[in-house]
């Protein structure tokens, strides 16, 4: 019998939305306990692979193979591999858009409502980070903190338009959405030409923090080899 250790699954990277720190990840980290997880709110992750030159030479070999992104996390690991700074050999998407604002033909948030959120997020970052929680309905804690409630993230989300990146990405990606989510539409697939390898998959409950419902459910298929 060999007394080798059994090897462990690929590292694991978790990015989160605007307003949220990386604590958010917790319980799915609990659900991926045999899983080397590193985990970032957005703030740190653009810091660090949306600078020219990441990711030159060696330095893919010390990140996670597989990159899980919740809704500005995932726009912002679209761009990552776009800029040729992230070369994952997954993505998994979670109620996450190419493109968030709404346009001709196109499912999103509208410019006025993401207009309005930016100027409450400019006088108080996190006062507008708590009234948009309650208003979509998402999770109290764990709070914002100047970095996740930066006003930068949402002018993120109003530049970021991925959808040709994303119908022509060469890595595997499997898309989550939910049903009834006000900020991410769950049939914006419908509206792109996407490739094979891309999976869409749906959780039941409502919202968009849906996944924190399904977080076993999630976790089973980060951890499982495409």
């Amino acid at each position: 019998m060999s007394d080798a250790p059994a090897p462990r699954a690929a590292r694991v990277g978790l990015v989160a939305g605007w307003s949220f720190p990386a604590g958010v990840f917790d319980p799915l980290v609990r659900q991926l306990a045999f899983t080397e997880v590193v985990s970032f709110d957005w703030s740190s992750f653009a810091s660090g692979w949306l600078e020219p030159g990441h990711g030159e030479g060696a330095a893919f070999a010390a990140e996670p193979a597989v990159w899980v992104g919740w809704s500005l996390g995932g726009s912002l690991l679209l761009e990552a591999v776009r800029r040729g700074n992230l070369r994952p050999t997954r993505l998994v998407l979670v109620q996450a858009t190419p493109c968030f604002l709404a346009g001709e033909g196109w499912p999103g948030v509208s410019r006025g409502e993401w207009q309005s959120l930016r100027r409450a997020a400019d006088r108080a970052p996190r006062r507008a980070a708590a009234a948009f929680r309650r208003r979509f309905g998402l999770p109290v804690e764990p709070a914002a903190d100047a970095a996740s409630a930066a006003v930068e993230g949402l002018d993120w989300l109003a530049e970021l338009d991925l959808r040709q990146a994303l119908a022509g990405i060469e890595v595997p990606v499997d898309v989550w959405l939910a049903p009834a989510d006000p900020l991410v539409p769950v049939d914006w697939p419908s509206h792109l030409n996407l490739p094979a390898h891309l999976r869409v998959n749906r959780f039941a409950q409502p919202g968009h923090a849906a996944w924190l419902d399904h977080v076993a459910e999630l976790a089973g298929a980060i951890a499982s080899p495409r």
